[in-house]
């Protein structure tokens, strides 16, 4: 079959869409907001931050970063490979530039896939280990919601709030289970899919077993991933004391989580925007001021924007981005 030339052009015009629209949905939410708000005065209080506050802050974010890294090394492992951890740490750091420079919070993800593909070889497991990594956090974002819904009951005394909240952890378990037993639920429709798919998908679900069963993969993997969101509630908390907001940690354990749910959503530039209006309706549920909620969400896309950048120093120096840069041939196979 001749290559169809126009099918790339096609790919990076649609790509270059997307990214635009969703560049476009930040700008509007933001200019929203601070029309709403006042951005001089949030911006001044963003930069009169406690120093002390923002390093702790800075801190737990490398220790998230530090547990995410041991989380996909033992995904990697259950997958049969090896992942040295300065490597996985190094990936990772990538990564959380890459999520911050490009117009998906998944875009780190790509780039994470393609560099640890140039160190291990293997295709299947470099995405597997990937998009596993990402959908445990996804869990253990559920279950740390599931957890502390009791005590969101004490907090949160919109029902509607309540039952959206309720809603997305089902979905989340029902999808979870869902994609451990995919290749028994998609044999139905084996003759409908290309085979080539199929063993794709099989060969994932099978992945996702082996990672997520209750083993000692399983409870390690969950038990990092709800520890990871934890420590994401404890950056906002360091926050929120050096820009003096009065808000109880047992309050933000509840509120956070929906907040990083809702920022998820692949609709926004990094998050920009969806996150800011998520924390002020979550916050406010509390109490907390609208523009002390904005304030808040500012300083942490900061923090994340900031302890982002050396990420890109890594990537610059890295030999995975060397090699990708001289073989364009392979890069694009």
């Amino acid at each position: 079959m001749t290559p169809n030339p126009a099918a790339p052009a096609k790919s990076s015009a649609r790509q270059v869409c997307f990214a635009i629209v969703k560049a476009l949905v930040s700008c509007a939410l933001l200019y929203v907001l601070f029309q709403t708000y006042d951005i001089e005065a949030a911006l001044k209080r963003v930069a009169d931050v406690e120093l002390k506050a923002f390093l702790v802050a800075a801190a737990f974010l490398l220790a998230s970063m530090a547990l995410g890294t041991w989380r996909w090394r033992i995904i990697v492992g259950a997958l049969g490979g090896n992942l040295p951890a300065k490597v996985a740490f190094s990936l990772v750091w990538i990564g959380l530039f890459f999520n911050q420079a490009l117009p998906s919070n998944l875009g780190g993800d790509a780039v994470r896939i393609w560099m640890f593909y140039r160190q291990d070889g293997v295709l299947k497991r470099a995405v597997g280990s990937v998009l596993l990594d990402r959908g445990t956090a996804l869990v253990g974002l559920a279950v740390l919601v599931m957890l502390t819904f009791p005590l969101a009951a004490q907090f949160i005394e919109d029902t509607t709030i309540l039952a959206v909240l309720a809603f997305l952890v089902a979905a989340i378990l029902i999808g979870l289970f869902a994609l451990l037993w995919l290749d028994r639920l998609m044999v139905l429709f084996v003759r409908l899919l290309p085979a080539r798919f199929y063993h794709s998908i099989s060969t994932f679900a099978e992945d996702s077993r082996i990672v997520l069963a209750p083993s000692r993969y399983g409870f390690h993997v969950l038990g990092l991933s709800i520890a990871n969101q934890v420590l994401m509630v404890l950056i906002m908390f360091a926050l929120a004391q050096g820009l003096s907001i009065d808000v109880e940690f047992s309050a933000l354990l509840v509120l956070i989580p929906p907040v990083i749910l809702a920022s998820l959503l692949p609709i926004s530039f990094a998050g920009w925007g969806v996150r800011e209006g998520a924390m002020i309706a979550m916050l406010g549920t509390v109490d907390v001021a609208p523009e002390n909620a904005l304030v808040l969400s500012v300083a942490f896309g900061f923090l994340s924007l900031i302890s982002s950048l050396p990420g890109a120093l890594i990537w610059f120096l890295s030999d995975n981005r060397k090699s990708a840069a001289s073989n364009p041939d392979e890069a694009g196979s």
